[in-house]
């Protein structure tokens, strides 16, 4: 992937361990459109979560909706990682970069989802690795379901007027420390779905908060 895109992954890591405890605690709460995903979830499906942070998704899902050890939960920040397993033991959870292969078998879960994660990664090629790893890993006709933020207007010219056309810095987290996020919408999102072979049931600026995209793989 590059030695660039490699110490901005590095960068990340560090930065979500320093300020977990906080991230965590500003996370307690299901965002509205987790409520997409959920007539989808069966309780012996296996749900792959990228970017699941304090495990707050599997807490939405509860263990009535997605049965005790069907949760994976993958994240960069070990310390997120130590927070989600404390909370949900008999579950699954694994550190890595989901910028480079997943460490899981072919044809393995009947959801993924990346909630907030996806504006991570800065280049089309990584979308599309990304996005690809995703088909690799999910059953025939299994359900992809992401999200990103709809990027604060304000920082608009900031960034524009200095060159970084898709890749944004925005001051993120308890030190309002500017960090780069890819400035994606439900359009490139459904462009890109479609590119890797999904079927794209359903994209659109959510509730004029965040851009989400609820695909299928054909």
């Amino acid at each position: 992937m590059g030695l660039r895109f490699f110490t901005l992954q590095e960068s990340m890591k560090s930065e979500y361990d320093a300020f977990a405890d906080h991230f965590s605690r500003t996370r307690g709460r299901a965002w509205s459109e987790f409520d997409l995903i959920f007539p989808f979830v069966k309780k012996k499906d296996r749900l792959l979560d990228l970017g699941c942070g304090n495990g707050r998704l599997r807490k939405f899902l509860g263990c009535d909706h997605l049965s005790h050890g069907h949760y994976f939960g993958f994240d960069i920040s070990q310390k997120l990682l130590d927070i989600a397993r404390n909370s949900f033991p008999k579950d699954h959870f694994f550190r890595g970069d989901f910028a480079q292969k997943l460490p899981f078998g072919d044809d393995n879960f009947e959801i993924v989802v990346g909630i907030a994660s996806f504006h991570h990664l800065l280049s089309k090629k990584d979308q599309l690795f990304f996005l690809s790893e995703c088909a690799r890993v999910l059953k025939s006709g299994g359900i992809l379901f992401l999200t990103t933020w709809k990027l604060p207007s304000k920082y608009f010219w900031s960034n524009i007027l200095r060159g970084r056309w898709r890749n944004w810095l925005v001051p993120f987290g308890h030190d309002k420390k500017p960090r780069t996020y890819r400035r994606v919408n439900h359009e490139m999102l459904n462009k890109l779905c479609l590119k890797s072979g999904f079927k794209v049931l359903r994209s659109e600026l959510f509730r004029e908060r965040n851009y989400i995209v609820l695909a299928r793989k054909s």
